[in-house]
Formats: C-alpha cells, structure tokens, sequence
C-alpha cells in the first residue's frame, strides 16, 4: 500500500497509525499477513477509536451507523452513541470569521453577542445574538481550517480503501469505498452552510400552512458558506423528557403530532429531514415541534412512496411477493425476484406479524427485522431508499421515547389510505393516460414511415400463404375477433392521441378534476374498452 507523500499526509498517516494500532486495528496500515479470525476489537473500542482520530472519522462512524441492512446491530448500536461535541474554538476565531465574511465589524451586525456557546460541534458550533434590527438569532460558525482537515483525511481514506476493503470483507461483508465516495458528498454539503440555508427555506415555505410545524426563518443578508444566520428558537430539547412534562406538556400528544409531521414531510411535500433524532428536535413554548439542522435531507418520489405502502400492505395481507417486489425496488435488484430461500424468510417473518391488528404491528420492528434478512443474503438498499428507511426508524424511536405504547404506524394510517386512493383514482389515471405526452407526437411522427415501409415491402415482394387446417371455421372466427380487438386498440391509441394534440395548448373548462372536451373521448374509450372486453371473453 503506497500513500501520497506529502509532508502533512505522512505526519496525519502516522498519527492515524497510532491511534489505530492502539485499538487493536494496527493491521489496516501494515501490510502484513493476518488470519480470518475476527479481531478482538469490540464495538465500543471501535466507537472510541472513531472519536479518538477525530471529527472526519466522527462523521464517517455516523454514516455507518445508519447501515443496518449491513453492519452486525451490537456495532450500529454502539456507533450511535458517537459524540459531535467538541471544544469550542476561541471567539476572537469567531469574530474574525464574520468579520471577514461580511466585511463589517461585528457590532455593526449585532446588538448583542453572546461569546459562549450555545453547541459546539466537530464542524462548527452555534452562539445566541440580537441583530441591529431587534431580532433574535443563532448564528452558526464553521470551524477554522476543518475543509482542509477533512478533504485530506478523505484523500487518506481514498488511498488506503482498497487495502481496507480486503481487510473488512472478513468481517463486515461490505466495501468500504462506496461508502467514502458517498461519505465525501455528504460530508461537503454539510460544510456549505448556504445549502443548508436553502434547504431551510424551501421547508419553510412548504410547510407554512400546518400549525404544528415551525421552521426557522433564515437571514440571507448574514449567511454564507461559512456563516449561517437564522431565528432563535427558543423551547424545549426533545432529548429533555422530563422538562417536557414539567412545562405541562402531553407527551402522547406530542409524540402522535411529532408522527403527522413526519408522514406530511413523506407523504405531502416530499421532502423529509433525515436526520430526526432528539438532539435536532425543538417542542415551542406554544407546543409546536422545530426542526434544528438541515445538513441531513432527502426527497421522496411517488415510487418510493409507493413502495413503503406496498411493503407495509404486504405483511398486513400476507404477500410475500407484494413485499419482495416492493425490497427490489427499494434495492434496485430484480434479481431476489427469484431467490426461493429469501422468500422463505420473508414468510416466515410475515408470520410473526400477520395475526397481529395494524395498531400492534411497529414499523421499526418490521424494517430492522427485514434488514436483518437483507444482511443474511448481502443485499444492500440504494442510497436514498435507505435514507428512507432509516429516518422512519428514527422518527419511530423518538415517538416512543415521548410516549412508551406510542405506534407509528397507526398514525401513518391515513396517509397511507390518503395516498393509494389518489394513486389508484380512476380519473388519475385516465387523466395520467390522456396527459400530452412525447410518447403520443414520436408515434405520430413514425406512423407514415411505417404504412410507406409496408407499401414498399409489398409492392417489391410476392406473398402466398396456404393452409390446410381442421377446424378451419373455429380460426376463422378466432382471426376476426383478434382483428376487432387490435381494430379497437387502433381506435382507442388515435382517440388518445388526437385528444393529446387537442388539448395541447388549452385544456379549458374542467368537470370533476377533467377537461370538459375530454369527457367524450374517455367514453368513447370506456365503450371501446368493454368491446376488447367481450371480444376477449369470446376467444374464451
């Protein structure tokens, strides 16, 4: 194994050497022989050494820790407990930062500045302030030089990845370099603080209409890449139970609202937080719930949404290839299609759940299960599908910890019926299926080729056909009512695509969600539809 030979690698590689060696994984940097014996590191030396090589390898074992569907549990448990918190740099730092990035002194920005902090964490950390104006806000300040420190221990990473894979495989049965590509996008959007900013905003503004959701208000004028400027929420940790009641405060009542906010950010937005755990979570003087820190986001599209809904209505119907339809999709691999022994598995899972009422079935329970059949049979979910997935476990862990007998999924409840009834709405789909379409017009365009094609092959040709059949008057009859399907398929394609041109830059009046001058072509396609109908019951 070759590392680039720079002065500050060689010193970073020796000092990671070390610390590595000191817990018992001194093998991944010497290059030498080592048995298939699994090592005696444990989980929580594993989770030390982590925080001991410091805030890069800190967000690296945060990453992993989402991994269920591939890390042994004793070792995501443990990685869980990995601590953000570090020592807070000087506020002389702090003070030149801002300075610098908005080209003003400080105390013509702010009123009032709280030199100690709020939170302090391995990529930045948070101080209360008044600006000018009167508001209250937090300001978040990226630690100096941490885009350095991180971009070379990645670059350290990189190199030793595939000597680390070797290693690992013994042990985890998983690559590691995907996993420090895609440590390397999060990682960079975290560190631009306008992202985060944006993110802020577009939550903002999707979720103003619901009462029980508050997101900051972000203050453009005073963010940057490296400063981020937003509202003061002022209220009450969700890692801090007990302050909760002692306010007064519902807890059962929190937990099921904390739920809606989350199945509205799935289900209504499509856009969720992805990293939902206490620490992130504000409950307001006024009872409404605050997310903190948008560096964690995901999107969720109509398939994804789909295939949860299918997943869960999978165990509740016992359709153990409803769910492995919905786990290839999630996985992007058609090929557990097949896989007899998986299927096996999921039945016997579906099992434990199926005698179960939907208010007893806890959707955690059910996804951690499946990652552990997932892990038996080295199938790892897509990037985002897992996101997903993870975010829901976490979201259902906060409820409980508000709430013991708190279930998430009942709360999902009629989302789920909310969204298959739009999903499944006759006039979606007819709307879906005479919605102008690129399809319709590259159709249209090949259809002379394709009659000149035919032309030119029997003008050039000479064809003779004959056919010496018993039965021939059954064929007979057969042909022509295949004829009279195609026929009418013919009819019903031109109707949809004269429709599509019709409509194609005014839709006019509507009548039930529909354009008025649509109605007529969808009965005439209802009619057509009945005739292949019959024709097809004929041929039986």
């Amino acid at each position: 194994m070759e590392i680039r030979r720079t002065f500050g690698n060689i010193r970073r590689f020796r000092e990671i050497s070390f610390i590595l060696a000191k817990y018992g994984f001194g093998f991944v940097t010497k290059n030498i022989k080592f048995s298939k014996t699994k090592p005696s590191t444990t989980p929580e030396q594993f989770r030390k050494l982590l925080e001991e090589l410091g805030p890069t390898f800190v967000k690296f074992g945060q990453l992993l820790s989402t991994q269920e569907n591939i890390l042994p549990y004793e070792f995501i448990e443990e990685l869980k407990k990995l601590q953000d918190d570090v020592t807070p740099f000087e506020f002389s730092k702090v003070k030149s930062i801002i300075e610098t990035e908005f080209k003003k002194p400080l105390n013509e920005i702010f009123s009032y500045f709280n030199e100690n902090v709020e939170a302090s964490a391995s990529l930045g950390q948070v101080h209360k302030a008044i600006l000018t104006s009167g508001q209250t806000v937090a300001i978040k300040v990226k630690r100096p030089n941490i885009e350095k420190t991180i971009q070379a221990d990645i670059e350290l990473l990189k190199q030793i990845g595939d000597y680390l894979n070797s290693k690992l495989k013994l042990y985890f049965n998983f690559e590691i370099k995907p996993f420090i590509i895609e440590f390397e996008e999060t990682i960079k959007k975290e560190l631009d603080y306008e992202i985060e900013a944006q993110y802020m905003q577009t939550f903002k503004e999707n979720l103003s209409q619901f009462k029980n959701i508050y997101v900051p208000k972000v203050f453009w004028e005073y963010t940057s890449r490296n400063v981020l400027t937003m509202e003061f929420i002022d209220g009450y940790k969700a890692t801090n139970i007990e302050s909760i009641r002692s306010a007064g405060f519902n807890t059962e009542k929190l937990a099921t609202e904390g739920a809606k906010v989350f199945w509205i950010q799935i289900f209504d937005i499509g856009l969720f937080h992805a990293d939902p755990h206490p620490g992130n979570i504000i409950i307001m003087h006024d009872g409404r719930i605050c997310y903190l820190d948008y560096g964690m986001v995901g999107r969720v599209t109509e398939e994804d949404k789909l295939n949860l809904v299918e997943m869960i209505l999978g165990f509740i119907q016992k359709d153990a290839d409803k769910i492995l339809l919905s786990v290839s999709n999630f996985t992007l691999n058609t090929n557990i299609l097949n896989n007899a022994y998986l299927k096996s598995d999921i039945v016997e899972l579906i099992d434990i759940y199926h005698s179960l009422p939907l208010k007893r079935i806890y959707i955690s329970k059910v996804l951690k299960d499946l990652f552990k059949i997932l892990k038996k049979y080295n199938i790892i979910i897509s990037k985002n599908s897992l996101r997903l997935l993870r975010a829901i476990i976490i979201a259902d862990g906060v409820g409980k910890q508000f709430y013991p007998d708190f279930n998430f999924t009942e709360t999902a409840k009629p989302y789920f019926e909310s969204f298959a009834k739009k999903l499944y709405s006759p006039f979606r789909i007819f709307k879906k299926i005479l919605q102008p379409n690129a399809t319709y017009a590259i159709l249209a365009n090949k259809i002379p080729f394709l009659f000149k094609k035919a032309e030119g092959a029997l003008e050039s040709g000479h064809i003779k056909v004959e056919i010496e059949i018993n039965g021939l008057d059954k064929l007979i009859n057969t042909i022509r009512l295949v004829a009279k399907q195609i026929g009418i398929s013919l009819i019903i394609s031109a109707v949809i695509l004269g429709s599509s041109i019709l409509i194609k830059d005014h839709l006019g009046k509507t009548f039930l969600g529909l354009p008025i001058k649509l109605i007529i072509p969808i009965v005439i396609i209802i009619i057509l539809g009945i005739g292949i109908y019959k024709a097809d019951k004929d041929l039986k």
